[in-house]
């Protein structure tokens, strides 16, 4: 930090912050260090309680630092939803694509300064800067169907892993939260590719459900009081037919 620091001094750095994945108590540590000029996080309606989550964006418009938004639309996943989740929104403003309504929300937050969107043609292009040209922030029947859709996305889980990590560490090494994570990521978007990249290349061999050995220590461990043993078994099985 000193050395950026003395950059700044120079006039060789004009804004200094920092680009953030970990977990709240990290967040609040870093942004209580110094006075930053902005940070940088990732957010969406879909992960308001990962790594710094809203808790980290209302401590970022507590102490005026300047927020740069990235994943808004979770990879992609917030942008191909099918009809019986879409019709939420359809139902309030209609003609508006879906990736517009995660756009809106990010963008309706006030200390957002910036969004990052990773675009890959010019159909979505286009989307952004229509969307943000007039710019409109949520209205409350449309905040509400945010809502609607996210207690329904979260409703299509796996399983209810809250990824605690009481169950670790396993015995057999396998990273019990984490298969569950691809397992309910998986039903919930249905994103196709992009779990057989998290189990496929993503994941190790070794902490891979197929390595459970079924001691049940995990199932003694589990708040929710999950089938562990059962569901590593079924995970194992669907995410391997991808």
């Amino acid at each position: 930090m000193e050395f950026c620091e003395k950059l700044k001094e120079e006039g060789k750095i004009k804004y200094l912050g920092f680009s953030f994945h970990d977990d709240y108590e990290a967040f609040e540590y870093i942004l209580k260090y110094r006075d930053w000029d902005f940070c940088q996080i990732q957010l969406n309606y879909m992960d308001t309680d990962i790594q710094a989550g809203l808790k980290g964006y209302e401590l970022t418009e507590k102490l005026g630092v300047p927020l740069v938004i990235m994943e808004p639309i979770k990879g992609g996943n917030l942008a191909n939803y099918p009809e019986s989740i879409t019709e939420h929104f359809d139902a309030v403003t209609p003609g508006m694509s879906t990736a517009s309504w995660a756009m809106r929300w990010i963008a309706s937050l006030p200390n957002v300064k910036v969004v990052l969107s990773g675009m890959s043609n010019m159909d979505q292009v286009k989307d952004n800067l229509e969307t943000y040209q007039d710019f409109k922030p949520l209205s409350e029947a449309e905040y509400q169907a945010v809502d609607q859709v996210v207690k329904e996305l979260n409703s299509r889980a796996k399983n209810g892993c809250t990824g605690c990590e009481y169950c670790l560490p396993c015995p057999a090494g396998v990273d019990i939260p984490r298969n569950f994570s691809i397992w309910n990521g998986y039903g919930i978007y249905s994103n196709v590719g992009e779990t057989k990249w998290r189990w496929g290349q993503d994941m190790k061999e070794e902490a891979k459900a197929k390595n459970c050995v079924e001691c049940g220590q995990c199932e003694g461990l589990c708040p929710q009081n999950l089938t562990i043993i059962e569901d590593l078994k079924k995970l194992q099985e669907e995410l391997d037919s991808l």
